[in-house]
């Protein structure tokens, strides 16, 4: 018998020979141990193999398996089952009707159109100076397409971020600009679960950061004496709701309660309750100080939105002459600067211009307007300076010319508005001794 293995061929002895083919242990110079004489590669095997094999069962899987007994054939069915990693769910969600849509120009010069409306019907379709886009061909797609109008101008589609919804919104009284809010909440230190108390609705804008800062666990009250005003706040804010609920997965917080109502009222309704922090925007929050404070819990902080230096003093007066156990931590201005950062190019030459060589600011929005085309010596110049494999310098500095939010649209020329905001800290009489 050995002698006629040997004739069938000498691979099949020694170490390499029929016993290390049974057991699966021979070695291949390509594939390392391929068990049973498998063709995939080693990673893939050793990822899948779970635990070592018996000699039973490394010589049952070359048997046919009709010819194994019921107990090694229990054995086999006994092998573990790939783990299944599941998948993380999707969040592109693409544009329903009913949702919000913000369409995104940018102009040759930086400048910027935006528009926010909504996909009310599959038939309808948003006009602009820039060109026409069918509703139907925004629905169905997912946020970030760019699209071509009827006029051959590129348009992106997205959904609006709520800082944009608050500055395109229709708004009643002069909004609070978010980024006079995000301070404010800051500084309030506003936390999932908390009571605030907000004095002025206005147009809703400030109801809805609060809302999503004090989370499902919290809640807002909000007064507005105005009933126009308070019909406005309460629109926009189940506006937004509505839009979130179809292009997201968990729902906005519904803990908003708009009371069309004086304040300075109010003291019997809010007797009850105790707020982690209060927001006073109104014209005299003085007024309103001596209501709503008794209901502040101690150490709470309250802050107040107002236009003008001359109102801070007002404020300060009331409360000194009045005695209140108030004392102001701080009074801010908050600002922000847009910069321009722009490759150093023939065709970007006319943005950096100083100042000083274009005093008219009419005449700086010229070097802006859309029909300045560049010429074909400008354009070669610039495919040339800024190719694949060099880096053109870079010029960076602020803007040139101002933006601005006013009536609802960004492209306007208008500065914006600039407020100071007031944080009012509350203590007990013995630990405002001190303060005096």
């Amino acid at each position: 018998m050995r002698g006629w293995l040997r004739r069938l061929g000498s691979p099949l002895c020694g170490r390499s020979g029929l016993a290390s083919r049974i057991l699966g242990l021979e070695r291949s110079p390509w594939r390392g141990f391929s068990g049973a004489g498998s063709d995939e590669p080693e990673s893939d095997w050793r990822r899948r193999r779970r635990r070592p094999l018996s000699p039973l069962e490394r010589l049952s899987r070359l048997l046919p398996e009709e010819l194994l007994s019921p107990e090694v054939q229990a054995l086999r069915g006994d092998e573990p089952e790939p783990e299944v990693i599941p998948k993380a769910p999707s969040k592109d969600i693409p544009f329903q009707l009913g949702e919000l849509v913000l369409a995104e120009v940018r102009r040759r010069r930086n400048g910027e159109f935006k528009r926010l409306w909504r996909l009310a019907s599959a038939e309808g379709a948003l006009n602009s100076t820039w060109g026409a886009v069918p509703h139907r061909e925004i629905l169905g797609r997912l946020p970030g397409q760019v699209l071509r109008t009827s006029a051959g101008h590129s348009l992106l589609v997205r959904r609006p971020t709520l800082e944009e919804f608050v500055l395109l919104m229709k708004r009643g009284p002069t909004i609070a600009y978010p980024k006079d809010i995000s301070t404010m909440l800051l500084l309030m230190d506003i936390s999932q679960g908390d009571k605030v108390l907000e004095a002025g609705s206005g147009s809703g804008g400030m109801s809805l950061f609060l809302s999503r800062a004090v989370g499902p666990q919290g809640h807002i009250i909000s007064y507005e004496i105005r009933k126009d005003h308070h019909k406005l706040a309460k629109k926009n804010y189940q506006t937004w709701c509505d839009a979130w609920r179809i292009g997201h997965t968990v729902e906005w917080p519904d803990n908003v309660d708009f009371i069309n109502a004086d304040i300075l009222t109010a003291a019997e309704d809010l007797k009850t309750i105790t707020f982690d922090a209060i927001a006073l925007d109104m014209l005299l929050p003085q007024n309103a100080l001596p209501t709503v404070i008794p209901n502040l819990k101690q150490g709470g902080v309250c802050t107040v939105y107002l236009a003008n230096i001359t109102q801070v003093v007002d404020l300060l007066e009331a409360i000194r002459t009045r005695k209140l156990n108030l004392f102001c931590e701080r009074i801010v201005e908050v600002t922000h600067r847009d910069w321009l950062v722009l490759p150093n190019t023939w065709r970007n030459s006319s943005i950096f211009q100083s100042r000083e060589t274009k005093p008219d600011f009419d005449d700086e929005l010229d070097g802006r307007d859309e029909n300045n085309d560049p010429s074909a010596e400008e354009r070669e110049h610039d495919e040339a300076f800024v190719s694949n494999g060099t880096k053109p310098p870079y010029i960076a500095r602020p803007y040139p010319w101002q933006t601005g939010h006013t009536g609802g649209n960004p492209s306007n020329t208008i500065s914006r508005p600039k407020h100071l905001l007031l944080i009012i800290h509350a203590f007990s009489k013995e630990e405002g001794k001190g303060w005096k």
